[in-house]
């Protein structure tokens, strides 16, 4: 794949709303810790009421020591003390995006949280948004879904993966995988591959 293919596939899986308001922000696990501080930006613009950290040990996790969801909240508490701990949800049991999602919505039940909750901003880390937002969509079809993810670019988000030892090209190879294979087992919602990118199939 050249430079000029990833790129647009990058650009594919990373869609991005406008800022609006929502019930509840849910910041999907990763090693990505710009998850985290985009939650808490977010959250202190006056957007929503509620955090959601979702994300236990899994293949995202990379060197984190603690579930994903427990570093988010912790790197919130270092990086924005002014932040109300009170607003923040934590599910650090689950270890992939279904699990996510399936805990968060059993974790909205358990707190009477669920019924009220009618729009979601939904945060991953940039190359993962897409798969979020289908999955979302699978699970919460009556629920106004909003991506935004971290700002970033192909550039960032490369060197990141590389500081990881991951081959980033691969990766986004992977998740465009994913994408088309989870629909057909009930995973996802399926969506329309731009046209660049159908000689990836």
């Amino acid at each position: 794949m050249n430079e000029e293919t990833a790129k647009e596939l990058y650009t594919f899986l990373s869609p991005t709303d406008k800022e609006t308001q929502a019930d509840l922000i849910i910041g999907f696990g990763h090693f990505d810790l710009r998850i985290a501080e985009q939650c808490a930006s977010l959250y202190q613009k006056g957007l929503t009421p509620k955090i959601l950290f979702t994300g236990g040990v899994g293949a995202g996790s990379a060197d984190f020591k603690n579930p994903e969801a427990i570093e988010f909240l912790n790197h919130v508490k270092n990086k924005y003390p002014a932040i109300n701990i009170e607003a923040i949800l934590v599910e650090s049991t689950s270890t992939n995006t279904g699990d996510n999602l399936r805990f968060s919505i059993e974790i909205l039940k358990e707190k009477g949280l669920f019924e009220s909750v009618k729009s979601i901003i939904l945060v991953a880390t940039p190359t993962r948004q897409l798969r979020v937002y289908l999955t979302a969509k699978k699970q919460l079809p009556n629920t106004e879904l909003v991506n935004l993810p971290p700002c970033s670019s192909f550039k960032i988000d490369k060197q990141m993966n590389v500081d990881k030892k991951i081959d980033f090209e691969n990766h986004l190879l992977g998740e465009l995988d994913r994408i088309l294979k989870y629909p057909k087992i009930g995973f996802a919602c399926s969506t329309v591959i731009p046209s660049g990118l159908k000689n990836l199939i």
